[in-house]
């Protein structure tokens, strides 16, 4: 029998996502003397910050001031209470606005993170122009960046195929490492502050049930390593949860993720079902939206837009990869639509007719009113269905991460961020705003990093 192998480190991330590189970046950053340790699953696996778009919210940063944008954290908290209704840790929220403009300054001049502003797309229920993102409209090239500057930094690990077991310690003393299994070697992993960072549970079917049954049996387009892990052990030692409803619902068009952007709708695209007929006001949130689809004849719904909508988002990743996968069609007419999708062509062609011809800014009967400019052909759609793209309920923490109990008060050395986190979406799919999970991604990553730098090192004070 193989023996138990003991490791020392400083800091102990369990998840080497967009959170976890972002506190290992950070505290390399801060506090170059201490030892970072990162445990991750299989890196060969996209993480949900490799799966988003990456359009990252901030408040106030340069970008926008340069492009004569004015924003502040308070219009952000504003604009987050106003779509979860209030159902958030105010103090958490307000550190995290408080700290995205920060955050992403040093994504981009320490890390080496090309980030821009993007004022390109229209994100329903921001009030200004606030999302910021690489070039390429994705998440891989941020990810990649995190990674190599982690891996450049010679007093940070990163243990590949490696699967965190359990924590070492409990809630009244405090957390003193954790259990590992590393190609069949048990490890035991000592340090002075743990962090997780390993996601949230949309991967575990039998979670979802019970947290969020209107989805049981939705496809979950988010990473498959959301497995719970980080609720299970907090539980464990009685840690406190909250939110646990909250998630964040998209549409896919098929089960690996394959999407479109939402300002294909936003931009004037329209939604019909299987009968040709629009059913929803579609400038609700995509989130929201995701469970509509899915009450819909066959559980499926078809986004039509035209040329001059798809020329402004061709651009996005996601874009790129559903044109490249056949997820969207192209078509010259409403007939040769209706015909690709399978849709009655006569209440297809109505349904078009009526979007089209009515009055400029006037509501239409969903409330929702008509764009300056109407549909016009050729057209472009996909058939979608909704789906789970990650949770946002989970372990309640406080403005530094640190995981509490019921009682408000900390477990020692034990952090958590990302959507381990109770976040900042509310307790349903309407409270998320777009954006809310990368902004809590790499903003409770660096706010975590930046508590522990200064309480482990005389570098980081």
């Amino acid at each position: 029998m193989t023996e138990t192998q003991l490791l020392d480190t400083d800091v102990l991330i369990v998840g080497a996502g967009g959170t976890g590189l972002t506190v290992a970046a950070a505290i390399a950053s801060f506090a170059p003397d201490l030892r970072v340790t990162l445990l991750e699953r299989d890196l060969s696996s996209p993480c949900n910050s490799a799966i988003a778009s990456n359009f990252i919210p901030a408040a106030g940063t340069r970008f926008q001031r340069a492009a004569g944008i004015e924003d502040s954290p308070e219009l952000l908290l504003a604009d987050i209470l106003k779509k979860n209704g209030g159902h958030v840790d105010l103090r958490l929220a307000r550190a995290i606005c408080e700290g995205s403009a920060e955050a992403v300054h040093w994504l981009v001049d320490e890390v080496g993170v090309a980030l821009e502003l993007a004022p390109e797309l229209t994100w329903l229920g921001h009030s200004v122009v606030r999302m910021h993102a690489h070039p390429e409209r994705g998440g891989p090239p941020v990810l990649a960046a995190l990674r190599r500057f982690v891996q450049a930094c010679s007093q940070v690990e990163i243990l590949d195929q490696t699967v965190c077991t359990g924590l070492a310690g409990d809630a009244l003393t405090g957390i003193s490492g954790v259990s590992a299994q590393r190609a069949g070697q048990a490890l035991q992993i000592r340090a002075s502050r743990v962090v997780l960072a390993c996601g949230g549970f949309g991967a575990r079917p039998e979670l979802v049930a019970a947290h969020i049954p209107e989805m049981a049996s939705a496809p979950h387009i988010g990473s498959a390593k959301d497995l719970g892990d980080a609720l299970d052990w907090g539980q464990s030692l009685g840690a406190a949860l909250a939110l646990m409803g909250s998630y964040q619902g998209r549409d896919c068009i098929f089960a690996d993720g394959t999407r479109v952007t939402p300002p294909v709708l936003n931009q004037g695209g329209i939604a019909v079902n299987a009968a040709g007929l629009r059913f929803v006001n579609e400038l609700q949130d995509y989130s929201s939206l995701a469970r509509v689809y899915r009450q819909q004849p066959g559980q499926a719904a078809y986004f039509i837009w035209d040329q001059h909508i798809q020329q402004q988002v061709a651009g996005v990743l996601v874009m790129r990869q559903a044109m490249e996968r056949g997820g969207i069609v192209q078509c010259a007419d409403s007939a040769l639509l209706a015909r690709t999708l399978g849709l009655p062509a006569a209440t297809l062609e109505a349904t078009l007719r009526q979007w089209a011809d009515l009055p400029r800014g006037s509501p239409d009967a969903f409330g929702r009113a008509a764009p300056e400019r109407p549909l016009k052909p050729p057209y472009y759609a996909a058939r979608i269905t909704g789906a789970v793209a990650h949770t946002q309920g989970g372990l309640v923490v406080d403005t530094a991460g640190r995981v509490l109990k019921p009682d408000g008060q900390p477990i020692p050395a034990l952090h958590a961020g990302g959507n381990a986190i109770a976040g900042i979406s509310g307790d349903s799919c309407t409270g998320y705003l777009s954006g809310n999970g990368l902004l809590v991604a790499y903003t409770s990553g660096y706010l975590i990093a930046r508590t522990i730098a200064a309480e482990l090192s005389p570098a980081g004070a």
